[in-house]
């Protein structure tokens, strides 16, 4: 009997919140504040995902040039820490043409893990409205010591309050996933804009902050020193290279320590500059070796000179 009543709760429970919603919603406070809002996570009971799209097509919503924004959020929640939890994240939000960025969502939370709450946190901008959709029954509780008084208390867990900027980890234009990623496709994949690995603001096409492990690396070449061979080249004397490394403290054209430990330098170039010094000092051993065999060929020839002398 108590397995039925069971089953039964469970399957009224899917059938009334796995019911799919949409409204809006007013968050109050100040424009320069992001407040928690909290939705459910109502599709766990459903076994899938839960999906909270939220929205403002017109950027003069509220107030000219307010923003607009279009966030879909793809949860599924820990629930006292089951582990196929998962957030994913897809967001848009700008003014002007997506000239100005103006953040609407300033970060999220699943605030299920030491509680059955089914609570998903999202802070949004205060003096908004919000529009939202969700394939599972959702009324969102806003807090903003206006509708409910702030710090909105996770079940067994942290007390949060509104947010002053943007989390490290929002993606204010694109997406967020929170599992690893796999592309199994073969073709060529396509990045316009700067990659980062281990860093969120690249100021490259590629940024890694760490270690690259690979077979062979090409870089692109041109302008190759071989000119230094050629008979116009104007060499350097080593009395020359003297006298700069004994001003600069480096050698020419080789960039300073300070400038390469702040600025890094480029593989490219660097290695064009390093052969290019390798060369020069292959003309000037050349050329003191012919200076040793000169002198060697004088010193026997004076040897010869003594010995004739000394037979007499």
């Amino acid at each position: 009997m108590k397995i039925f009543l069971f089953a039964l709760l469970l399957s009224v429970t899917q059938f009334v919140f796995g019911q799919a919603s949409s409204g809006k919603f007013v968050v109050n406070g100040d424009v320069d504040k992001y407040y928690p809002v909290i939705f459910n996570d109502y599709g766990w009971v459903g076994h899938q995902p839960t999906e909270i799209q939220i929205g403002r097509s017109d950027t003069h919503e509220d107030v000219t040039w307010n923003g607009s924004v279009m966030a879909r959020f793809r949860i599924h929640t820990m629930m006292w820490g089951h582990g196929s939890h998962f957030i994913e994240t897809n967001i848009y939000q700008g003014r002007q043409d997506m000239v100005v960025i103006v953040p609407f969502v300033a970060g999220y939370h699943d605030a299920t893990r030491y509680s059955g709450s089914r609570d998903f946190v999202i802070w949004l901008k205060g003096k908004s409205t919000y529009h939202f959709m969700s394939n599972v029954q959702q009324s969102p509780r806003v807090y903003d010591n206006v509708q409910n008084s702030l710090p909105y208390q996770e079940e067994n867990g942290v007390a949060h309050t509104f947010k002053k900027a943007m989390d490290e980890n929002v993606n204010a234009n694109g997406m967020m996933l929170s599992g690893q990623l796999s592309i199994q496709g073969g073709g060529n994949n396509y990045f316009a804009g700067n990659i980062g690995i281990g860093t969120r603001i690249p100021s490259e096409k590629l940024e890694v902050n760490g270690k690259i492990r690979a077979k062979e690396i090409k870089v692109e070449a041109n302008n190759w020193p071989d000119y230094v061979f050629k008979a116009d080249y104007n060499l350097r004397s080593l009395a020359e290279t003297e006298r700069f490394i004994n001003e600069h403290g480096h050698l020419p054209e080789v960039p300073k320590a300070e400038e390469a430990e702040a600025d890094g330098v480029f593989l490219g170039e660097m290695n064009k500059i390093l052969l290019k010094k390798i060369e020069e000092m292959t003309l000037q051993l050349i050329q003191l070796n012919n200076e040793m065999k000169i002198q060697t060929e004088q010193v026997k020839m004076q040897s010869e000179k003594i010995k004739l002398l000394e037979s007499k």
